[in-house]
């Protein structure tokens, strides 16, 4: 059978002269996502270029690098974004994948027993390929395309480690534990009937401590302290 031809990676002169859709914009410690129209395909700019300080510059370049290694690492991968180039050193393009935010409440997912095992079965194939997401907890990260299947976004988290070596697969399997945890806590809020009685324990007391952790809690944290620090010395509140 013959080859396929790779995909061209996009540049930023594919994008100049276009005009974007605002997905999400000025939250501090997040990137900025931008929908693109080029050449008949939809396409979302993760960016963090209009941040200001050095401090979230920082942030951009690191989340940009590891979202792109996990997103070359599970090139092909069903249920995940295709990634789709480089723009800068702080900004990356993305296939967009239409659906919604999974949520505990919605009627077609409580019960539904195939979309908690497909995504079980993304998860699994991530680590195969020695990407852990580190933040599948976070509802925002998972979302349900419009064939109901699950969809898991936002690698700006991840780490990814060559399952060719025996370190490498050690630390998927020990890092790798915090995403079965996540999706063992997506069974417990949409699946409650497939758990155990011991993974109903482990799930109730994940629940409560949800919250407590996350990748971007933490930098958010590190990146809002000096401001507040500031704030206390000279007696501003911020403005909401």
């Amino acid at each position: 059978m013959p080859r396929e031809r790779p995909i061209r990676e996009l540049t930023r002169a594919d994008i100049e002269g276009l005009h974007p859709e605002p997905m999400r914009i000025g939250i501090p410690h997040k990137s900025d996502l931008l929908l693109y129209r080029i050449r008949g395909e939809q396409v979302v700019l993760k960016g963090y270029g209009a941040k200001r300080g050095l401090c979230h510059r920082l942030l951009g370049l690191v989340c940009t690098t590891l979202e792109e290694r996990a997103l070359r690492a599970l090139a092909g991968m069903e249920g995940v974004p295709q990634f789709r180039g480089r723009i800068d050193r702080c900004c990356l393009a993305v296939a967009h994948v239409p659906g919604r935010r999974a949520r505990g409440s919605d009627p077609q997912l409580r019960g539904n027993e195939e979309f908690v095992r497909r995504l079980e079965c993304i998860v699994q194939q991530m680590h195969a390929r020695g990407v852990v997401h580190l933040d599948l907890r976070h509802r925002s990260n998972v979302r349900v395309a419009p064939d109901g299947q699950p969809i898991v976004l936002d690698f700006e988290s991840a780490l990814c480690f060559d399952p060719k070596w025996l370190v490498g697969r050690l630390a998927v399997r020990l890092l790798g534990k915090v995403d079965q945890l996540a999706v063992l806590k997506w069974q417990y809020r949409l699946c409650p009937h497939m758990l155990s009685d011991s993974q109903m324990r482990k799930a109730r007391l994940l629940d409560r401590l949800s919250g407590w952790w996350t990748p971007h809690r933490f930098i958010r944290g590190l990146l809002d302290g000096p401001a507040s620090r500031a704030r206390e010395l000279t007696g501003k509140r911020p403005v909401r």
